[in-house]
């Protein structure tokens, strides 16, 4: 069993390494996103800096590596429902920190969603509203963000998954806020980029 868990993580790591922000910012935009904006190789920071097409794409393949994920383990170990949600955090952890990008990724929403439409569509179609309906209500991507991160190990208690899942998602709640510190801090200082700003913008 103990294998299993390896693997599991393994492959959730490894999807979660796929850094589409970064490598539409290096080919696309001849730069690092990295250093450009809030500093996330992610979908918002891309959406903000290169515009609303790029931004779309980064989302839906940062969505899809992390419905992947949790697919690819629950075809390897069907009986075992704790492994493929294992790979589905594991998904968000390489999103978060990609090894080859000297662990600086980004702040892994889109793969928590896309992990959670392979555990169960239902489940991902919630999750999708608790990013979207804060962040219309707020004007902030990161009230969305976090709410999703908040109702994951609620989510992870409610499906009866092992304490160790629950652990590894209390964990990575945790991070989620650590790694928004920067968005909350310009939310009160009043220079966080709203939403409606980025979608509206003049090219």
């Amino acid at each position: 069993m103990t294998i299993n868990i390896l693997i599991s993580m393994l492959i959730g790591y490894a999807f979660g390494c796929i850094q589409s922000a970064y490598l539409i910012g290096r080919i696309a935009g001849k730069m690092d996103i990295r250093e450009h904006g809030s500093g996330n190789a992610g979908a918002s920071n891309i959406t903000t800096i290169m515009g609303v097409k790029y931004g779309v794409v980064v989302g839906v393949v940062d969505i899809l590596k992390g419905t992947l994920a949790v697919i690819v383990v629950k075809w390897l170990f069907p009986e075992s429902p704790d492994l493929s949600f294992a790979a589905g955090l594991l998904a968000i952890v390489g999103h978060m920190f990609p090894f080859y990008l000297r662990f600086k990724g980004g702040k892994g929403v889109a793969t928590l969603i896309g992990m959670m439409i392979g555990v169960n569509w239902l489940l991902g179609l919630l999750f999708a509203l608790l990013v979207i309906l804060p962040a219309l209500v707020t004007d902030y991507i990161v009230a969305g963000s976090i709410s999703a991160f908040v109702a994951l190990p609620i989510a992870a208690y409610f499906r009866h998954y092992d304490i160790w899942i629950l652990i590894l998602s209390l964990a990575l709640t945790a991070t989620s806020i650590y790694l928004h510190r920067g968005n909350l801090k310009r939310i009160i200082a009043g220079e966080e980029t709203k939403i409606r700003a980025v979608l509206f913008k003049k090219s």
